[in-house]
């Protein structure tokens, strides 16, 4: 049986990585992701407390790919979904080539990122229900009460959840 197809952003890179659930993770799904946020999950200001260190070889290891994206399809994304500009580069890119793959809505596809404002823009693409939390994906892959407890927030599933019902109702454009 094929591994379910998940696309993270940088921050659930990251994440996933300081939490010890990159390895489970990536072994369960065929986690891809594009190639600008593989950029931003290698870099960063290693003096910030906050900053997490990523081998490059852990992290391509466990990528099912990493996609190039196009000015043509980043042009796309922000034509068709102006809101989309806004966003981070890294999840601009990701949005844009899912979008310009037509490769959502659907069941054995799914986003994960902990971002509000990416949210509303998979509400907008008409892709919500795709949204995943990392808490879910690590649960699922089999990940451990002690990781799954050192998720921030934002990469839990009652966060998404509520953030979802949020932006159905309006309460978040």
């Amino acid at each position: 049986m094929p591994k379910t197809r998940v696309f993270a952003d940088t921050n659930v890179i990251l994440e996933a990585f300081r939490t010890g659930c990159w390895t489970a993770i990536s072994s369960h799904f065929a986690v891809e992701t594009v190639e600008k946020c593989v950029e931003e999950t290698l870099t960063g200001n290693p003096g910030d407390p906050r900053h997490i260190s990523v081998d490059p070889a852990d992290l391509n290891a466990g990528l099912a790919g990493q996609h190039p994206v196009t000015r043509k399809e980043l042009a796309s994304l922000v034509l068709a979904h102006p809101s989309c500009s806004t966003l981070d580069d890294g999840e601009k890119h990701l949005l844009a080539w899912l979008l310009a793959n037509n490769l959502l809505p659907s069941a054995i596809v799914v986003v994960t990122t902990a971002d509000k404002a990416a949210l509303i823009a998979t509400h907008a693409l008409g892709w919500l229900d795709c949204a995943v939390s990392l808490e879910d994906l690590a649960r699922q892959a089999g990940v451990g009460r002690a990781n799954l407890d050192a998720l921030s927030q934002q990469y839990r599933e009652d966060w998404l959840s509520s953030i979802k019902t949020k932006i159905r109702m309006g309460i978040i454009p």
